[in-house]
């Protein structure tokens, strides 16, 4: 009989630990929240709810920092290091590494929603990091890269990652393009 009770608080255990780990689904904003230092925040000129939160790890590469999240939490997609700069894409977040401007050797980690890269970053910003029909697909936006290219081309004011424009970032300040639900609106006599 002692050795059944033994067998079956095992058998819990092994499995309470399965559920568990199966329910704990930390998000890499949770992930770079617990291991780094937040440096500051940056709003998204459409949609204040859209940001991103830049961390600083101290004494730490690029390379250091993208083993360190990927071993933590496996990306969607990760680019190769170029011009000092990698992005690896989650489900709801783009984590952007970047050599700290005052200090080589600290990476800058930018964790920001999809709708602020969607509606602020410039495309060019993504130039070999990650092609733009994948961008497109995961902003579900037919052409993301040159409707976003000619609005920061209108208004000069499109975010270009936090070394070029930091948290003095204000945006272009005009409507976004994109529609961020499938749904239109409008009235009987709205143009559809």
């Amino acid at each position: 009989m002692k050795a059944f009770m033994v067998f079956c608080l095992l058998i819990s255990t092994c499995l309470l630990s399965a559920c568990t780990g199966l329910f704990n689904k930390d998000t890499i904003l949770d992930i770079v929240k617990d291991k780094y230092q937040i440096d500051d925040t940056v709003k998204s000129s459409v949609n204040q709810d859209d940001t991103a939160m830049i961390f600083l790890a101290k004494n730490q590469s690029i390379d250091d920092v993208s083993k360190a999240l990927q071993k933590e939490k496996k990306p969607d997609r990760a680019s190769n290091r170029v011009d000092n700069k990698k992005v690896l894409v989650y489900e709801n977040y783009f984590v952007t590494l970047t050599k700290d401007d005052k200090d080589p050797k600290d990476t800058n980690i930018e964790v920001a929603t999809y709708g602020f890269v969607r509606d602020n970053y410039r495309p060019s910003f993504f130039d070999g990091l990650l092609a733009y029909y994948i961008l497109d697909n995961l902003f579900d936006v037919d052409d993301w890269h040159r409707k976003q290219g000619r609005r920061c081309y209108a208004t000069n004011g499109c975010y270009q990652g936090y070394n070029h424009s930091g948290g003095h970032y204000k945006g272009p300040g005009s409507k976004p393009l994109f529609r961020s639900s499938s749904i239109r609106g409008g009235g009987p006599n709205a143009g559809k």
